[in-house]
This record gives C-alpha cells, sequence and structure tokens, in this order.
C-alpha cells in the first residue's frame, strides 16, 4: 500500500506546508471533513487553494467553507510559513474534482478521468480514460481513444482528474 508520507506529498502541493501538513489535516478531520488537495495557484495574486470534502462525502456548503477557511487561517497564521502575499481559497472539489490518492481511484472506478503521466507508457504521456479497476496500487484503465487496456503504478500518475459528462 502506499505510504502517508506519499499521500501527504500528492495531497500537500506546497512545499512551505509540508510542517504544518498533519496539523492542517488532523484539524480539519476532526470538523469531519477531508483535505482533497492544497495547491498554490501563480496568477496576478497568488491563491492558496484548499479542496475539501466532507468525509461522509455529502456536499459541502458555503457556509462549512467560511468556517473551515477561518479554521485554516489561524493556523497559518500562527505559523506564517509564506513569505508572499497570498489569498486563501476554500472549496468543494467540483465535478472535475482532481483523483489523488488511491482511494479515490476506487471511488470513482467506471468514471472517465484525464490523467497525465510523470513518464511515458506506450508512447504515452497522457490520456482520457475509463478507470476500469484499481488493485496492489496499481490503476486499470481502458483508454477513450483506442480502448487500449493501461495497467499503471500509482506511482508515474503525475495527476488524473474526473471528466465532466460530455454529452
Amino acid at each position: 500500500m502506499v505510504s502517508d508520507k506519499f499521500n501527504i506529498n500528492k495531497i500537500f502541493q506546497v512545499r512551505e506546508l509540508e510542517k504544518l501538513a498533519p496539523k492542517l489535516n488532523e484539524s480539519i478531520n476532526i470538523l469531519g471533513f477531508k483535505i482533497v488537495r492544497v495547491i498554490m495557484i501563480e496568477s496576478s495574486n497568488k491563491t492558496l487553494q484548499f479542496m475539501i470534502e466532507r468525509s461522509d462525502l455529502t456536499d459541502i456548503t458555503i457556509k462549512e467553507c467560511a468556517k473551515l477557511s477561518r479554521v485554516i487561517s489561524e493556523i497559518l497564521d500562527a505559523e506564517d510559513l509564506i513569505e508572499e502575499e497570498y489569498l486563501l481559497e476554500v472549496s468543494s472539489p467540483g465535478l472535475e474534482r482532481p483523483i489523488i490518492e488511491y482511494n479515490d481511484y476506487k471511488r470513482f472506478k467506471g468514471s472517465i478521468v484525464k490523467v497525465k503521466l510523470t513518464e511515458k507508457y506506450n508512447n504515452k504521456i497522457s490520456f482520457k480514460a475509463y478507470i476500469k479497476d484499481c488493485e496492489d496500487d496499481k490503476i486499470t484503465f481502458i483508454d477513450n481513444k483506442d480502448e487500449e487496456i493501461i495497467t499503471l503504478p500509482l506511482s508515474i500518475i503525475s495527476n488524473a482528474k474526473l471528466v465532466y459528462n460530455e454529452f
């Protein structure tokens, strides 16, 4: 099984927050939520984005996002690890949510995803496919384009996200 350290590094994609990741994760879990992903969006204003979902997977409300924003702000402000100014955004993962952890692949088995790899596999670095199966930290996909069956270790998947129904 993939180690907890690997999962934390995939979820917390902001190096400055590595030290705070366990505390942030625990504080949010206690409130009944789970962190899906944390990234820094570089634009004219930097935005630190926390994607959060309920532990029971029901819909998250704007009021809950605001409450979580206050909790996260208190933790971040106490340590002040990010030197530049940034905006904090707390939101749900949305329809095209990122697929990060092994359990995400299991949960969304049968769904269409866009996949990017860290290295080429059968001359593919990215593809759109159905999640067919998950076993022993390997994900099996069926490529939408040529119906090729692709089985990959989770470790070479750079990122993946659900594809909203295109019909």
